[in-house]
């Protein structure tokens, strides 16, 4: 069981390098950013960034965890499976394409034609970074990923100091910024896993593409429901307050965003170890263990982020943007439940019932959506906050109970359960700032100490086998 624990801290390590470390030295361009872009050209970047994420799913029918489930199955050529996930992206490129200049054509698109240019080039690079991506964790190219990663940030922060304070080129600067990264980023890593021998130019395994194909297609309707829980609320906001109270919200998902990459890099891990080490009756108690370590890191991370938050805005957040500290408390809780959720999901991708995952993320979207209609007229950036959190919570609820029902996971419910009651203690209280911080500090001892024993315990069996 120690070897199980050990390649997970592997594909940590690994992915804290490629995901954590490039977003951290991301996160301290925000000052730069947010003194370079006013309020509404920030709200129109992360409507451009919204659109590109709703499109996506749509028209790539989330084939890349398919890729990443086949390409881990033994008995499936990886060529077909790569093969497959290339073609489905190149064929939705060229119908976003077609759309595109029917929608510039007839005078329907209301901002410059640039950003139709934006929008194909970051869908395309998005699409092929996410098939790249997860079929090089399916073929054990994760160090390749880890350089990419890398470049990619290297190159963004570059162009973005050059773009932004030397030409003072402003939104279209960082635009193109972050293009050029990532563009990079996908032909390191396409050379650098040689990914052109796993290209089929002639007919795949029609039955293989059919099975992907079977196994993705639910997975839309999760990450339409994904989308709707994270950014139908910007565009709710723009109708009800306008383009610069979602620059301001915007602005606000920074914070949480530390938060968020923490959850990736614990989920790109676990995603693997869950598929490889899938045991509906979880008898070594891999997967529930796992699964709680999850919880408290997440809980435990929110807890102490909600406590640094104002200190966080005051260095981050420039001038008109400072006021956006107000609302990420509510969007912590929203991100931790997010990430929780995805770990189910990831159980759930490792026993292909992807029709589960499908199902509860519809749910949890139109909760979130509801809410949305009726908080934001009465309390604006603040009340999609909440109701984001209050979707994204219901999104965990459903998964875990039905999670509980087909796999056994040996996991600490109470614990778990009690963990999150003392946090949402701690939102309440943030809700005015620094006034009551010692009893913010509390709930954060609090947390650790019902975690303390066991997290010790796992550490004492992983260091004794380390040293074998």
């Amino acid at each position: 069981m120690g070897k199980k624990y050990l390649e997970l801290m592997k594909n940590l390590g690994l992915f804290f390098i490629a995901s954590f470390l490039p977003n951290a030295l991301a996160f301290f361009m925000i000052p730069l950013y947010t003194s370079c872009l006013t309020k509404a050209e920030y709200g129109v970047v992360d409507l451009l960034t919204n659109t590109v994420q709703l499109l996506m799913p749509i028209l790539t029918i989330q084939i890349q965890d398919a890729v990443m489930r086949y390409a881990l199955d033994r008995a499936c050529d990886k060529r077909d499976v790569f093969s497959v996930g290339l073609r489905i992206v190149l064929g939705g490129f060229g119908l976003l394409s077609a759309g595109c200049v029917a929608i510039r054509a007839v005078g329907l698109f209301p901002w410059e034609g640039v950003y139709l240019v934006f929008l194909l080039i970051n869908y395309l690079a998005g699409s092929l970074n996410n098939i790249f991506s997860f079929f090089c964790r399916g073929i054990d190219q994760v160090k390749v990923l880890t350089v990419g990663s890398v470049l990619n940030m290297v190159i963004v922060v570059g162009c973005n100091l050059l773009f932004l304070l030397k030409f003072h080129w402003g939104l279209y600067g960082y635009l193109a910024a972050n293009s050029i990264g990532l563009v990079a980023s996908i032909l390191y890593i396409a050379v650098g896993a040689k990914l052109y021998r796993y290209i089929k130019w002639k007919s795949v395994d029609r039955a293989l593409a059919g099975e992907m194909v079977k196994f993705s297609l639910p997975l839309i309707f999760s990450a339409l429901s994904w989308w709707v829980n994270n950014a139908s609320d910007k565009y709710i906001l723009t109708f009800f307050c306008g383009v610069s109270a979602v620059g301001l919200y915007a602005v606000a998902y920074k914070i949480p965003t530390i938060l968020k990459v923490f959850g990736d890099v614990i989920a790109m891990a676990f995603s693997i170890s869950a598929i490889k080490e899938f045991d509906a009756e979880d008898k070594d108690g891999f997967i529930g263990k796992s699964y709680s370590m999850i919880s408290f890191f997440m809980t435990a991370s929110c807890s102490a982020i909600i406590l640094s938050n104002l200190l966080i805005a005051k260095i981050l957040f420039a001038g008109e943007f400072y006021q956006a500290w107000r609302y990420v408390p509510p969007l912590l809780v929203s991100v931790l439940m997010n990430q929780l959720s995805f770990s189910c999901e990831n159980i759930f991708v490792a026993a292909k019932q992807t029709k589960t995952i499908s199902k509860t993320a519809v749910t949890g979207a139109a909760i979130n959506t509801a809410a949305n209609f009726l908080l934001i007229p009465y309390f604006g950036p603040y009340g999609a906050a909440v109701a984001t959190a209050l979707g994204f919570t219901c999104f965990w609820g459903l998964r875990y109970s039905i999670l509980r029902k087909s796999v056994r996971i040996k996991n600490n419910l109470w614990k778990e359960c009690a963990s999150y009651g003392l946090l949402l203690a701690q939102c309440v209280l943030a809700y005015w700032g620094n006034r009551f911080w010692y009893g913010q500090f509390l709930i954060l001892i609090l947390i650790l100490a019902l975690y303390g024993g066991e997290l010790g315990g796992l550490a004492r069996r992983l260091w004794k086998r380390g040293n074998r």
